[in-house]
């Protein structure tokens, strides 16, 4: 038993390890959020919505067939639905009917909503799509971040371990009385720096998968790694211009493409108020039966007698006569249903004269919609070809940006180079030494906050080209 425990146990906890240890790559975080993103679930939503109004102006056009069925009692005088003579007596009746209506033409309304309707569809996948492509945007900049904090965190920790030899050696040259007892307290003081910077640095890591974390939506405490991705900086970028990259993004950027539909789906609902101008046509047929208590039927017949009496000449006389008169029962419910059996047929036209101004004031809203969605479209394309220039703009920045942190990189670290060396020859102090120790550290966190600042800038450019968003 305790052999199983024991192996029950390892099972567990070797589970957990590679739990722990699972690696993320950028498609995996990307449709991870997707997945989990409420937004976009809203929009599918919407989308399954938009389905079902196409699929009720497509099944417009079928004939509708409604049954009826109505029962009442009636007490005085009343007519027999049946005879259509006039009973004074409480009597039941029944009316059983079915009836068809197909709509023939209707202005093209029906066929203007199923267009409508394929158009919204198409709208609504658009939508999706653009949340879809934001969302690879924020997890890629918070992907980003963790390789940032990462790269930064390992730099503050190769710094310490420099730091740490130089605190051993000056160690061994105060022993050899080759330096003064405080020479070691500035290297001190800078590994306690140290050890702050990397606190910090980890906290940060931290924070940057929290991030993440919250992109995607998933638990805070879900214990993951992403993949390390090196990612070579271009040592030179395509010349784009505003208009080349403006004309790519107008293509490809889903948001404008949904307004223009919109756009379309509007005139459609133009189209379809004017059809309420229009005669419209339908045809019908109806099938109905019914039956009232009241009714009779004949069922045979009475020998009635009669005394004739009379004075024929003074002679008073008489005799009998026997006289047949049919006899009636209630006719039963079903063989009434069968009797009274009736059918209809024919062709419907409706013609609008006056209806309140109703169809007038409805083409004038939707005429007032297709203008706002004309305005909304321009309003997203002015937005977008500033957000392009921008865009562009930003890169050119971060591109002179990086190459001036490199620029100042190689200067930093021939500057600590020599104070090294110098150093070691007693000619400087640690003092010195860690001013420009703590200057190459201010100066190679800003390379990477430069490098990928450059990478991320580089993505944004390649969202309005419609590129995927990936790391090289």
């Amino acid at each position: 038993m305790r052999l199983i425990g024991f192996l029950v146990l390892f099972l567990v906890c070797s589970t957990s390890t590679i739990q722990a240890q699972e690696q993320w790559n950028l498609e995996k975080c990307i449709n991870t959020a997707w997945a989990n993103s409420l937004q976009i679930k809203q929009t599918a939503i919407n989308g399954r919505q938009t389905k079902l109004n196409a699929k009720q102006a497509k099944w417009a056009q079928w004939p509708t067939v409604n049954g009826s069925i109505r029962h009442g009692v009636n007490f005085g005088r009343s007519i027999d639905l049946t005879s259509y003579q006039f009973v004074n007596n409480a009597n039941q009746s029944t009316n059983l009917s079915i009836s068809i209506n197909a709509p023939l033409y209707q202005g093209l309304r029906i066929r203007n909503s199923i267009k409508q309707s394929q158009i919204d569809i198409e709208a609504n996948l658009k939508d999706e799509q653009q949340l879809k492509e934001d969302l690879a945007l924020s997890v890629a900049q918070a992907y980003l971040g963790i390789l940032l904090a990462e790269e930064n965190a390992k730099v503050l920790k190769e710094q310490t371990k420099v730091t740490q030899a130089q605190y051993e050696q000056t160690l061994k040259m105060i022993k050899a009385g080759a330096l003064p007892e405080n020479a070691k307290y500035d290297l001190e003081a800078q590994l306690a720096l140290d050890e702050e910077n990397i606190v910090r640095a980890d906290n940060s890591v931290i924070l940057a998968y929290l991030t993440l974390k919250t992109t995607m939506n998933i638990d805070p405490a879900k214990e993951i790694t992403i993949e390390y991705t090196k990612i070579d900086v271009p040592e030179s970028v395509e010349i784009l211009t505003l208009d080349n990259v403006y004309d790519e993004a107008k293509g490809n950027q889903a948001n404008l493409l949904a307004a223009k539909l919109r756009e379309e789906s509007a005139r459609y609902g133009v189209r379809i108020a004017k059809g309420a101008l229009v005669p419209s046509i339908s045809a019908y047929s109806a099938l109905g039966t019914n039956y009232s208590s009241a009714a009779r039927r004949v069922n045979g017949t009475d020998t009635i007698q009669q005394v004739l009496t009379g004075d024929l000449s003074g002679a008073p006389f008489s005799f009998n006569i026997n006289q047949e008169v049919p006899s009636y029962e209630p006719n039963p419910f079903f063989n009434q249903l069968g009797q009274n059996f009736s059918q209809s047929i024919g062709i419907q036209v409706q013609i609008p004269i006056f209806n309140g101004l109703q169809s007038r004031i409805a083409i004038e809203r939707a005429e007032l919609a297709v203008e706002l969605a004309q305005l909304n479209t321009k309003t997203l394309e002015v937005q977008l070809k500033s957000n392009v220039q921008r865009a562009l703009t930003d890169v050119q920045a971060a591109e002179k940006r990086l190459k001036a942190a490199k620029r100042s990189l190689v200067a930093t670290r021939a500057s600590v180079e020599n104070t090294r060396k110098r150093f070691d020859l007693g000619v400087v102090n640690a003092f010195e030494l860690t001013s420009v120790q703590n200057r190459l550290i201010a100066v190679e966190s800003n390379v990477l906050q430069a490098k990928y600042d450059y990478i991320f800038k580089l993505k944004i450019l390649d969202y309005y080209r419609g590129i995927a968003i990936q790391l090289d």
